[in-house]
């Protein structure tokens, strides 16, 4: 299993739907696998923060589509979702934030000043291939 921590094209990945993110997802899959010389890719491990909205099923339907032919043909995406989670410019209390709600107040202190700890990543987190 290679170790990647990569991330896709931030800047790109932030306005455009599954569909051209597994494209992207693919390019630096097949790369990988050159640069190591592997025979077949059995699985992508992803970390996607909870505010990306994409769902497991629907990226590994545009995989499947898109590797047809290549060494990562029949790979395996797996989303590991990571939560949304705010820091209070108040108080510095760190919470988890439900973002099906409009109400983002710190459970701390009821401030209002916040700012995004984690819930927007987009990562690579390992490879498998054989």
């Amino acid at each position: 299993m290679l170790n990647v921590q990569e991330k896709l094209k931030p800047g790109r990945v932030r306005n455009i739907h599954e569909l051209a993110v597994t494209e992207d997802l693919l390019k630096v899959v097949l790369q990988y696998a050159e640069e190591n010389q592997a025979h077949r890719v059995v699985s992508i491990n992803l970390q996607v923060g909870e505010l990306r909205d994409f769902t497991e099923e629907w990226m590994q339907r545009y995989f499947d589509y898109l590797s047809r032919e290549t060494i990562a043909e029949g790979g395996k995406i797996v989303i590991k979702t990571i939560p949304v989670t705010m820091e209070c410019l108040d108080c510095a209390h760190v919470f988890n934030a439900d973002i099906r709600q409009d109400n983002l107040l710190c459970p701390g202190c009821g401030g209002a000043k916040t700012k995004l700890v984690s819930g927007n990543e987009f990562l690579i987190e390992s490879i498998g291939v054989i």
